[in-house]
């Protein structure tokens, strides 16, 4: 908790929660939060995701499957209040074949079980944060989970106060460079998004480069997923 509180920014933040959950037995997490008053239904208010311990196949197989309308598990955590074990969520619901095939296809990835745990936030600034890939001595009493519990929502907390000042129209990338990185979501190489945009190859490398420092990330997978959760480019 103390380090949640001296957190300066957000990605000093982003690394703190990560070793924490580690600490504790869990090698992957993720976080969502929702922007005011969409209560996380709509793509477009979805902020900041924060990634960990996820294989970047893992990663964008979830995003672009539509996870908002058919991840049964945050909405049941949030109806509930409580952290809620991923196979508990999904045997407890009548999933439609929709829902199934995604639960399908994570079982295929192998992204195994975990616990998600609400967060909520000012203005109905949402989230939840996952945590998986639990190891032997993974701690998962109710104390425990409790005690984690506590720690996500604080970090959320953290997170709402450093995103207060940004400005809903504020948009740090030029509309090539949007171009650019929404080719980089689909998955299109450099090569192939010059082609695409008409532009040379170094080009679309120096975008890339300007997209990496804007967004303060250092690879594709990164940007892609920082620029889905700020609204930047299109789930």
């Amino acid at each position: 908790m103390e380090k949640v509180l001296r957190s300066r920014s957000l990605p000093d933040l982003l690394e703190v929660m990560p070793a924490y959950f580690e600490e504790n037995g869990f090698s992957s997490c993720f976080y969502f939060s929702a922007a005011p008053g969409t209560r996380g239904n709509a793509p477009e208010g979805l902020m900041e995701p924060m990634h960990h311990g996820f294989s970047p196949e893992v990663v964008r197989t979830y995003l672009a499957a539509n996870f908002q309308r058919l991840d049964v598990v945050p909405r049941t955590a949030m109806a509930l209040g409580v952290p809620v074990r991923w196979t508990e969520a999904w045997a407890s619901v009548d999933a439609t074949p929709e829902e199934r095939g995604f639960l399908q296809l994570m079982r295929e990835l192998e992204i195994g079980d975990g616990f998600t745990m609400p967060c909520y936030g000012p203005n109905g600034r949402d989230g939840y944060v996952g945590i998986g890939r639990m190891a032997e001595n993974a701690r998962v009493d109710e104390d425990a989970l409790r005690e984690m519990h506590m720690a996500a929502q604080a970090m959320h907390l953290r997170i709402c106060e450093f995103l207060a000042g940004r400005q809903a129209d504020d948009r740090p990338l030029s509309g090539r460079e949007r171009e650019v990185l929404d080719w980089v979501a689909r998955g299109k190489s450099n090569s192939v998004i010059a082609e695409i945009l008409g532009i040379s190859v170094g080009t679309v490398d120096t975008y890339l480069r300007r997209i990496y420092d804007k967004l303060d990330v250092t690879d594709r997978t990164s940007a892609a997923v920082r620029g889905i959760g700020m609204g930047l480019i299109a789930a």
